[in-house]
């Protein structure tokens, strides 16, 4: 069985529930204006009245102009939306008080069902039920009209032709008869609909539902079918139904302060059990966990766990916050705690015949979690390479295993135009490096930092490395090639940088990539800082 719950005059009804002395004098609600104002076409026009304007001639589709001639003291009121959503809000609070399962049809109108309802088979209780909410609203000041049917088009019919009850039961054969005399114009056809059936001499209910389906759907199209259908109380459709926002969240306050782990693990782990079967009445998973304490001085602090592969499993979300919370320290006791969950879809993946990328990814996340715990959040995850010549620019991500593909190449640090001589050293240094191409670079991780002296270069004239006087690695510098600069990020103060980079080589025959780091406001009259990049060969 199925109830709908209508406000006639909607806009109206919408309004005096914020004024309701106005209900006793002539009131009209005009529609909003679209267009110019001197297009009589484009005027705000009456869409809603009350009985007393409705007395004094006045009628749906006049303008302004027109009401005011017909009545002199009519109150014409504007279009308020916020006064509908308002109104439209209460009935559809009322509605989900009797059942989860409801529709908000559309303005003014509701439409619930209760076929899980004990009530729905006895009449005198239905009576008795849609009295009680018809009280309900009019204490909101809210005139309301209440049908109960077998489907819900009929419903919101009985609705609109209650005063204020209205019940279609019994049999088809039953609802046929009681739908009969009622006139055409109650289904609210379209204009042109309407139109074309009281040219043929349909004005009733009963004389639409004589005709045979078929033919009034060929010439009307499928709302003519709909119609027919309406006609003879058998239209049947899916509600949509009304879900409220879903609350992932859960606070507790305690009564008595707690300074260990193990019982507010206790509690933890009963907020997560109830937050993780709401995701799953929802068919959603958590993808990441906060926690927030609350001490019992009155500050608060917060906990943001990220999960690799998202999931609802109460048990594992429970471990990694305890592993999360085992290297915090206790203070001061806890006075209360807040769990949200964030919510996400089910990661769906075609899974490798052979092989899995994680084969555990609840266990891996926890592996994450106690590195987290070691090492600080921002120590853990995926580096990124900075769009940047600056060598080894990069920052930390979040670890997600489903961000690169087998299609998508791992970028390659840009280290400057030094760079290339990795490959090509023969052509660039033929008298420094061996005849061998292709020479690697053992980079040092981190640079060695050496102090350097400086001469000046027979045949370039610039100033060049002489001699590494100080650090790990030290010796006379018998010949170099260089400098290859690079710098960047002058735009922004603080940040911007400024590197020569050397290929040098000792007494000993070693060969070595030297670096120089300078302020790039005082160039190269400034202090320079010197580093042993890496070794070749």
């Amino acid at each position: 069985m199925f109830a709908a719950i209508h406000l006639p005059e909607f806009p109206l009804q919408a309004w005096l529930c914020r004024e309701p002395g106005w209900r006793w004098e002539p009131v009209a609600v005009l529609s909003g204006q679209t267009g110019n104002g001197t297009d009589r076409r484009a005027q705000p026009r009456v869409i809603a009245l009350n009985r007393p304007a409705r007395e004094a001639r006045i009628e749906p589709g006049m303008t302004a102009a027109q009401a005011r001639a017909r009545c002199a003291g009519v109150r014409l009121l504007p279009f308020d939306a916020e006064a509908e959503e308002a109104a439209q809000e209460r009935l559809l609070a009322l509605a989900a008080r009797q059942s989860a399962d409801f529709e908000s049809t559309a303005p003014g109108l509701v439409t619930i069902d209760l076929g899980a309802s004990p009530v729905v088979s006895h009449p005198d209780e239905l009576r008795r039920l849609a009295n009680e909410w018809v009280a309900s609203l009019a204490d909101a000041e809210l005139d309301a009209r209440v049908g109960w049917a077998p489907n819900p088009d009929l419903a919101a019919l009985a609705a609109r032709l209650g005063e204020p009850v209205r019940l279609f039961a019994g049999s088809a054969e039953t609802i046929r008869a009681e739908l009969a005399p009622l006139p055409l114009s109650c289904l609210e056809p379209a204009a042109d609909h309407h139109g074309i059936l009281t040219l043929l001499g349909i004005d009733t209910l009963g004389d639409l539902a004589a005709l045979p389906r078929d033919e009034v759907a060929e010439r009307l199209g499928p709302d003519g079918a709909d119609l027919w259908d309406q006609a003879r109380g058998r239209s049947h459709r899916l509600l949509t139904l009304v879900r409220p926002p879903a609350d992932f969240s859960h606070s507790v306050d305690l009564d008595h302060e707690i300074a260990s782990l193990e019982p507010l693990m206790f509690l933890v782990e009963r907020s997560l059990t109830t937050l993780t079967a709401r995701l799953s009445s929802a068919y959603l998973a958590a993808s990441a966990i906060r926690l927030e304490l609350r001490w019992n001085d009155g500050s608060a602090g917060e906990q943001v766990i990220r999960l690799t592969d998202p999931s609802r499993d109460a048990r594992w979300l429970c471990q990694l916050v305890e592993t999360r919370l085992e290297k915090v320290r206790f203070n001061r006791p806890v006075e209360g705690l807040t769990i949200e969950l964030a919510p996400t879809r089910p990661t769906a993946q075609a899974g490798h015949l052979f092989e899995a990328s994680l084969r555990d990814p609840n266990r891996f996340s926890e592996t994450l979690s106690q590195l987290e715990a070691l090492l600080g959040s921002d120590q853990v995850g995926s580096p990124e390479v900075l769009d940047t010549h600056r060598p080894d620019a990069f920052v930390m991500r979040p670890f997600n295993p489903h961000a690169l593909t087998d299609s998508e190449p791992v970028p390659r640090p840009a280290s400057g135009v030094a760079d290339a001589l990795d490959t090509a050293t023969e052509a660039t240094a033929p008298s420094l490096l061996p005849v061998t191409q292709g020479l690697p670079l053992r980079r040092f991780r981190p640079p060695l930092p050496v102090r350097v002296s400086t001469r000046r270069h027979p045949s370039t004239g610039l100033d060049c490395p002489g001699e590494i006087v100080s650090g790990e690695i030290r010796g006379r510098i018998h010949d170099c090639r260089g400098p290859w600069r690079a710098s960047g990020d002058w735009w922004e103060p603080g940040r911007s940088w400024l590197r020569e980079e050397w290929d040098i080589a000792l007494d000993d025959d070693s060969l070595y990539r030297l670096s120089c780091h300078r302020d790039r406001q005082t160039n190269a009259t400034g202090p320079a800082e010197w580093f042993v990049e890496g070794i070749y060969g």
